[in-house]
Order: C-alpha cells, then sequence, then structure tokens
C-alpha cells in the first residue's frame, strides 16, 4: 500500500501548456475540475466503511500509485452526501483507493465514477480558449468579429459582450399576432383547440420560443396569455349583453391541456370581463347558442429574431388595448370624465342649458356627436346678428361684450344745480349756468338733457301737449311757467 496524505505539489500545481490541448466542459470551470484520466471511469463504486474521515472505495478498475493526488467525481450515491468531488489519497490496488471525506458515509448501492487530474494551469487555459470560442463562434486564437449596428450603418464596432447587449435582436424574442380563422365553436364549450403543425411549441423557464402559455415562464401573466376573439362577419369583438353577463367582452386564455403537449397544438379557453376591466378579474366562460358559430382567433406566440420572416407581423406583449392595463384606464378615465357609458354613440341627455339664448340651442339634432356639439358652440360664439348702431354682425360673444364695455365706459353725464336769485318768468329763455351745453333732441324725449325743478322731473315739448319747458336752443331752455326765487334747477346734461 501507498500513501501520500498531502497531495500538494508544485510541479502539480503549475504544470500545464501555454495553447489549447483540449476542449473542456464549461459547466466544470467553477469548480475546477481537472480533466478527466482517458478510460477511467465506470458505474460499480462502492463505499465500505469510513473510518476518521477516510473512505474506501471498490469496485474501479485502472487504478495506480499515480492516482494519488488525483480526484475521484462521484455521483449516484443512495446517499446524497457522497455526491462531490474527493481526493486519492492512498492506493489499494487497481481496484480500490481511500478518499478524503470527512463527511462520508457507507454507501448501500454502486456509484458512478470518474478519475481526473487536479486541477492545472492547463486546464485553466483550455476552460478560458473554450469559452472564448464559444462566445466569439470562431476559433479561439481567430480576431474578435467585427459588426454595424443600424443606427451607425459604415461603423465596424467589436462583436464583445458590452457592445453586443441591448443593441442586438438575436438575443431577443419578438411577440407575433397570429391569425388564425373561421375556427368552428359549438355552445357549451368552455375551449376551443388551434393546431399549426410544428408551430406552437411550448415556452419554459429558458425557452420562451413559441405559445407563452401559463405551463411555462409566463405563469400568471395575463396579458401574455390574451388571445382576442374576433366575429368574422363584423370584424368586431364579441360582446354579450343580459342574464350573468351585462356589457361583457368575450377573449381567450392559452392553457395547458390535454392536447397542449406537443407543438402543434393549444387550447383557448374562453373568458369574459366587463368592458374597461382589467384581464385578472374575467371568469371563465361557456360558449353560447347565440354566439357565432365560426370566429378567428388572434393571439401572440414569441419567435426569436433572426427566425422571423420578413412579413412577420410583429407587435408588442400587450397585444392591443384590452391587454394593456395602462391604456386601459386610460380610456376608462375618458369616459369618466365625458360622462358616457360603454356602447354611447352621442351626448344625448349629457348636455344641459339647450334651451334659447343657450349656446347649444341650435343641435342639429336630438342625438349629436360630439363634433357636431363642438361645432354648434363654435358657431354660438363665433357669429352674432345685432341690428344696433354699437354691436357689428359677426362679433364673437366675447368681443361683444367688450364693445359694449367700451360704450358704456366713454360714456358721460354732468349734474349741474343751479339755485334761483331772481324770478325766471313764463315764456323767457333761460340761458344753462356755467357756460354748459347740450344737444337737442328732436323727438321731444330729452335724451341729452334730464331737467328737475322743486324736485320734479320736467318734461321737454310744446306745451300744447302738456309739457313743461322748451329745448330752446343747445345753451337755453323757455319755461312755460313762472320759476321763483329760492327754487332749484337740476339739469343732468349726458355727452
Amino acid at each position: 500500500m501507498t500513501s501520500r496524505e498531502n497531495a500538494l505539489d508544485q510541479a502539480l500545481d503549475i504544470a500545464g501548456s501555454l495553447t489549447k490541448s483540449s476542449s473542456m466542459t464549461l459547466a466544470d470551470e467553477p469548480n475546477s475540475l481537472g480533466a478527466p484520466l482517458s478510460g477511467q471511469s465506470g458505474s460499480d463504486g462502492y463505499i465500505g466503511a469510513v473510518v476518521a474521515g477516510v473512505a474506501t472505495i471498490t469496485g474501479l478498475t485502472g487504478m495506480t500509485t499515480s492516482s494519488i493526488g488525483n480526484f475521484l467525481t462521484i455521483s449516484g450515491a443512495t446517499q446524497g452526501g457522497n455526491n462531490g468531488t474527493f481526493l486519492v489519497i492512498t492506493y489499494n490496488s487497481a481496484t480500490s483507493v481511500d478518499i478524503s471525506n470527512s463527511s462520508a458515509v457507507a454507501n448501500d448501492g454502486y456509484v458512478d465514477w470518474i478519475e481526473r487530474y487536479p486541477y492545472s494551469l492547463e486546464d485553466d487555459i483550455n476552460f478560458e480558449r473554450t469559452d472564448r470560442a464559444a462566445i466569439k463562434g470562431v476559433a479561439y486564437s481567430a480576431a474578435i468579429p467585427t459588426y454595424e449596428r443600424p443606427t451607425a450603418v459604415g461603423t465596424s464596432v467589436p462583436a464583445n459582450l458590452s457592445n453586443i447587449a441591448d443593441k442586438t435582436l438575436d438575443a431577443h424574442a419578438w411577440v407575433v399576432n397570429r391569425r388564425f380563422a373561421d375556427v368552428s365553436v359549438s355552445s357549451g364549450d368552455g375551449y376551443s383547440t388551434i393546431t399549426s403543425a410544428g408551430n406552437l411549441k411550448h415556452a419554459d423557464a429558458t425557452d420562451r420560443t413559441g405559445v407563452p402559455i401559463s405551463d411555462g415562464a409566463d405563469a400568471g401573466a395575463y396579458e401574455a396569455l390574451y388571445v382576442e376573439i374576433i366575429d368574422p362577419t363584423t370584424e368586431a369583438a364579441i360582446e354579450v349583453q343580459g342574464g350573468a353577463y351585462d356589457g361583457y367582452r368575450i377573449f381567450g386564455f392559452t392553457r395547458a391541456g390535454t392536447t397542449s403537449t406537443s407543438p402543434n397544438s393549444v387550447e383557448v379557453e374562453f373568458r369574459a370581463v366587463p368592458n374597461g376591466s382589467s384581464l385578472s378579474s374575467s371568469v371563465a366562460y361557456t360558449w353560447d347558442s347565440d354566439d357565432p358559430s365560426t370566429v378567428d382567433f388572434y393571439y401572440g406566440y414569441r419567435e426569436r429574431a433572426d427566425n422571423l420572416t420578413e412579413t412577420a407581423f410583429r407587435t408588442t406583449l400587450s397585444n392591443g388595448i384590452v391587454g394593456d392595463a395602462d391604456m386601459q384606464q386610460d380610456i376608462s378615465d375618458i369616459r369618466t370624465t365625458i360622462g358616457t357609458s360603454d356602447g354611447d354613440t352621442s351626448l344625448a341627455g349629457l348636455l344641459t342649458n339647450t334651451g334659447n339664448y343657450y349656446p347649444f340651442s341650435d343641435l342639429p339634432d336630438a342625438t349629436p356627436s360630439v363634433v357636431e356639439a363642438f361645432n354648434t358652440l363654435n358657431e354660438q360664439i363665433g357669429d352674432r346678428d345685432y341690428t344696433g348702431s354699437i354691436l357689428t354682425d359677426g362679433y364673437t360673444i366675447t368681443q361683444s361684450l367688450q364693445e359694449l364695455a367700451d360704450a358704456l365706459g366713454t360714456a358721460s353725464m354732468t349734474r349741474v344745480i343751479e339755485r334761483i336769485a331772481v324770478n325766471i318768468e313764463a315764456g323767457v329763455a333761460h340761458t344753462l349756468p356755467g357756460a354748459n351745453t347740450y344737444t337737442l333732441d328732436g323727438t321731444n324725449n330729452g335724451q341729452y338733457l334730464v331737467l328737475y325743478t322743486r324736485g320734479i322731473l320736467r318734461d321737454p315739448g310744446p306745451l300744447v301737449d302738456g309739457n313743461d319747458y322748451d329745448e330752446t336752443s343747445t345753451t337755453q331752455v323757455t319755461f312755460y311757467y313762472k320759476v321763483k326765487a329760492g327754487d332749484h334747477i337740476n339739469y343732468m346734461i349726458y355727452a
């Protein structure tokens, strides 16, 4: 029996080559496993008693004294604590060695084994160059490939990871909307099956190419599972009213089922959701006899960009408004703001103050659209008919109000109070005090001069009509009665 308790040896540590001598299994690199010895493997290993952390394994082949310092990788042991890689410390025979394992236990079954060299510089080089060749897609010694980005044609950039990340399409999957036309559905069904030979491979945690159904990586992602169901005669989404459903939209979820285990078919489960509600609030739906017997299915499945045809219909994962929760909420907010409900096509009943002198008094019909209401409002505000001297046809309401304000703002009235010192005889023209003047009113209505004596409003005009004075000239008036000394005359002169 030959034993070497300490396998650490400088020659073993640095043994290696500056050239690549083999292609390594990259999964072994993080475990720092050396290369397997050619022909040194089997499945008849047996772990016997363990004493002081040393286990004896028998049932091997081809072991030599040179095996000391190598390692055995053991797998398939009934006791999981024996799975792993262990140092060979003692050569017993060509079929038996001792391994160092402080946690080893005796095994009640046979194990698989592989003899490996210690991890060396040569292995490190082989791992690195194997990995480099896999990344570059060419020999490890070849130059790094270059490519041109669509946004910078004519400029070559190296195809290293930092340049490729988020800038190429090969690593991304697109969602393709696919139409299945004229699918027959019978009343009483809860789902329908669609088929396409070899094209409906299911998604899983690592490969999302194919239908993103809930038995794979998209479980719970309602938008990813969404299938639009269209009435082919109207090309409109199918809606149901009455009974348990009032304003519900019918759609589908792709699902795993008895026919969903091959790449040739997938099941579409029928669902119903209230208009404007989230897909997550949907309920199972059974096809009704009033529903169309033939429908079109539109649904999205993932495809890698490099596998897409030039004419593939590429879209986003939301699959439209119904599947886009944010867009759905925006539409709901708009409806709430306007005050409309699903199915409304006019503003009938929503407009108030539609009588005379209100902007909406001249609506074209009893069921106006938003456009008609806006046009009516525009017409009412923008075009008015006037007959007076201040406002002009075509003024808007705003301009009309401004013109009236300007007219009132420029109008003025002067009040003059005269205290009579001596009598004013009847029929004698009297001059207004302070050189004040006024405009004569030929209609005898006193529009520009309002006159009071003894606090009584006096009327101008001919005496025969019972009036009190005559507008004699722009500076004088003539009373038909005596105004006594001590009386007051109030003149209100309008410009």
